[in-house]
């Protein structure tokens, strides 16, 4: 009872400090196991990460092997010089993969000693390979097709194989054994923070019951004298015999005590309080009149279902002028023709269940441009104690929206990357076959004989598909920009003299209209070439004879970027309201006989990844606008359209 006392009279801090000794020292023990136990954990992270590195570059390194041997055969099978040009880029590729793959593995003797028989054989391979090109390239290639015929490249690449099979397993077994290690560490780290953490609250609910009974009992006891009496009378307090801050308390609030009842008749007296109070209670409303009125979003107060109030940026987001007064219920007006009547049927349904109420619809202001808004609202108590008042919040989300479909373009891009690898492997592969012996069965044939027509045909359609999977690749693929400095007059001129021919066989006008001081572009030049001569194209096709084109360009500055606008402008059939929104889709065509409807695609991801736009204007019997607005200085972004 002494200790007890003993410690009652000293200062809450020093108590405080002496019985938090235990659960800190336990705490710091299990700390320092678990800080233990995360670093093994991530140090088997890091291994797990290596190995997965490991088998993606053995994967690639195999994958390159096989390029050589395809673009190997292609050539000696065609003797096209085309087919070396993936030979000698898989070829440099594949020694670099090479060195980097042993050094990668060099702490481990075995898988190092298997990576270096690989590299042996790849040499052997390489060399055997260069040597048939060269006697192909001076004109015996009976040797290289001998070679093939006879399957010594084959034996070669069985060999690698294996022994890249051999270097795989090897590498799955150290990946068993340190996700086995993980698992352990996983295990014994769940054991610590579980156990441990039981452990601490032992002595912290021993600590808790010894701070109870010195604090708070005394406190609670000195609660109940305080509380309030149905006579409005001020307790008197109990001054407790302690030497702490408790006593302390005590003493001080009987002290309180005797002060507010002196001072509770004056106070009751007093108009100068009730002023001073209806001042404050005038200036917190101003305040918040003041939020509300300045908030950046859209603030609004429904009553029984009607719109009774709505802030100055909630009539922004409509695009009404705050200034004017208008019918708070107005604001339904503003919302757009499609969203309006299931907006308004969730929110009577909200107010009639009194619940809370969330929605995106859209604003459309008077010129045509619409707001997606976030529109969220709760029921709240009046002061009557009714429920019927809501207090809602309209937040533009125009900006994230556009943000999180260029973020799905991105994903859906990758995606079709993927495929367009896979379906440039799977089919360009054999249609390199199928026209190589289609060209060989052709010279079996004289010319006037139908057969030969008919491998003409397949011939024709081999390529047709080669060029098919060619653009689908050259569309997916991410694009490299080379930025260079070049006027836009003279490159519509260098892309127009591609075309003059076939303008000058349909008569059709082309007009070029530049102001002599237009700035240069900094840009891609092919990239923005290849957009510029597609729209030309695209417009002489669509003109019929004695059509017209014409070409202008001018500065114009948006979102506080100088940039040039470039337009092309044809008159002839136009495009239908149907088809005009879907011209930029990938694989969209109006029925023209060639093409794969990836030009204008192409052309969006080209000038996107500039950091400019395009977009087509169109009507039918009238003719089309494009409209082409690159900034002048680069502003590279990724590739987002799909």
């Amino acid at each position: 009872m002494r200790i007890f006392r003993r410690f009652n009279n000293l200062p809450i801090e020093k108590k405080l400090l002496l019985v938090s000794v235990i659960p800190i020292l336990t705490l710091a023990v299990l700390s320092i196991i678990t800080f233990n136990s995360v670093q093994t954990f991530s140090q088997d992270e890091d291994r797990l990460n290596q190995v997965y590195h490991v088998q993606t570059t053995a994967a690639d390194y195999l994958r390159l092997i096989v390029d050589l041997e395809t673009g190997f055969r292609g050539f000696v099978l065609t003797l096209q010089p085309k087919f070396l040009n993936p030979y000698h880029a898989a070829k440099q590729r594949v020694l670099e993969v090479g060195r980097t793959l042993a050094q990668m593995v060099e702490h481990d003797r075995a898988q190092h000693a298997e990576i270096l028989n690989v590299q042996a054989l790849v040499y052997t391979l390489l060399e055997d390979k260069d040597r048939l090109i060269e006697q192909a390239k001076l004109g015996y290639a009976e040797q290289a097709l001998e070679y093939i015929e006879s399957g010594a490249g084959r034996r070669l690449m069985l060999s690698i194989r294996e022994e890249i099979a051999r270097f795989d397993k090897r590498e799955g077994e150290v990946l068993r054994q340190t996700l086995e290690r993980t698992s352990n560490d996983r295990g014994f780290l769940l054991t610590v923070i579980v156990g441990g953490g039981s452990l601490a609250l032992i002595p912290m609910v021993l600590v808790i019951r010894l701070l109870a009974q010195s604090i708070a009992g005394p406190l609670v006891s000195l609660a109940k004298s305080v509380e309030n009496r149905p006579d409005g009378t001020v307790p008197e307090v109990q001054v407790l015999d302690r030497g702490d801050e408790i006593g302390d308390l005590t003493r001080v609030m009987h002290e309180m005590g005797q002060q507010i009842r002196e001072f509770i008749g004056q106070i009751q007296t007093s108009e100068a309080a009730l002023r001073n109070l209806n001042i404050d209670l005038s200036n917190s409303e101003s305040k918040y009149r003041g939020i509300v009125d300045n908030a950046p979003f859209g603030i609004f107060t429904a009553k029984d279902g009607r719109i009774i109030f709505c802030n100055g940026q909630n009539w922004r987001l409509a695009g009404h002028d705050p200034d004017h007064s208008l019918d708070p219920e107005r604001i339904w007006d503003a919302i757009h023709p499609g969203d309006r009547d299931q907006v308004s049927d969730a929110f009577s349904k909200a107010t009639t269940q009194q619940v809370p109420f969330e929605s995106v619809f859209r604003f459309v202001h008077p010129d045509g441009t619409t707001h997606k808004v976030l529109s969220r609202a709760v029921p709240i108590q009046d002061g009557q104690g009714d429920g019927s008042l809501y207090q809602g919040f309209n937040v533009d989300i125009t900006a994230f929206e556009q943000m999180k479909e260029k973020l799905s373009r991105t994903e859906r891009l990758a995606t079709l990357g993927q495929v367009a690898a896979g379906i440039a492997h799977e089919i360009r592969n054999p249609l390199v076959g199928i026209g190589s012996t289609t060209s060989l069965l052709m010279e079996d044939f004289p010319p006037e004989d139908a057969k030969r027509q008919d491998l003409q045909t397949i011939l024709q359609e081999t390529r047709r598909l080669d060029r098919i999977v060619t653009q689908i690749v050259e569309y997916a693929r991410p694009r490299d920009i080379v930025p260079g400095s070049f006027e836009m007059a003279a490159l519509v001129e260098e892309t127009l003299d591609l075309v003059r021919h076939v303008a000058g066989q349909k008569r059709l006008n082309l007009t070029v209209s530049f102001p002599p001081d237009l700035p240069a572009l900094e840009a891609d030049r092919d990239q923005i070439k290849q957009v510029v001569l597609n729209a030309i194209q695209n417009s002489v096709e669509a003109l019929a004879e004695d059509g017209d084109i014409r070409i202008e360009a001018l500065e114009e500055l948006r979102d506080g970027h100088k940039g040039l606008l470039t337009t092309i402008q044809d008159n002839g059939k136009g495009i239908s309201p149907e088809d005009l929104p879907r011209i930029f889709d990938p694989f969209f065509t109006m029925g023209k006989r060639r093409g794969t409807g990836l030009g204008l695609a192409i052309c969006r991801n080209i000038i996107e990844a500039h950091g400019g736009s395009i977009r087509a204007d169109s009507q039918v019997g009238v003719g089309t606008v494009i409209s082409i607005w690159l900034p002048l200085t680069l502003q590279p972004q990724p590739a987002m359209s799909v």
